[in-house]
């Protein structure tokens, strides 16, 4: 079973739904999507187990990578 995240790609955007890949991650990682245009940077909006999966319809494209914070 997939756990779901909700992504946002701006600050007002909607939030699109992805399949975390087994990635540990919570609300406000950046994360690197796949989407239909291709791999796609965002915000993780929702974390995994906070979205109800009956509202949801067919396959989910994966995210594919966490981005590290650069604390330079």
């Amino acid at each position: 079973m997939s756990t779901i995240i909700g992504v946002r790609f701006k600050r007002n955007d909607r939030v699109q739904y992805f399949d975390s890949a087994g990635i540990s991650l919570s609300a406000g990682d950046r994360v690197v999507v796949e989407t239909e245009d291709g791999p796609r940077e965002g915000w993780v909006a929702i974390a995994p187990g906070q979205v109800a999966h009956s509202d949801l319809k067919g396959p989910l494209s994966p995210a594919l990578k966490r981005i590290e914070p650069d604390f330079d």
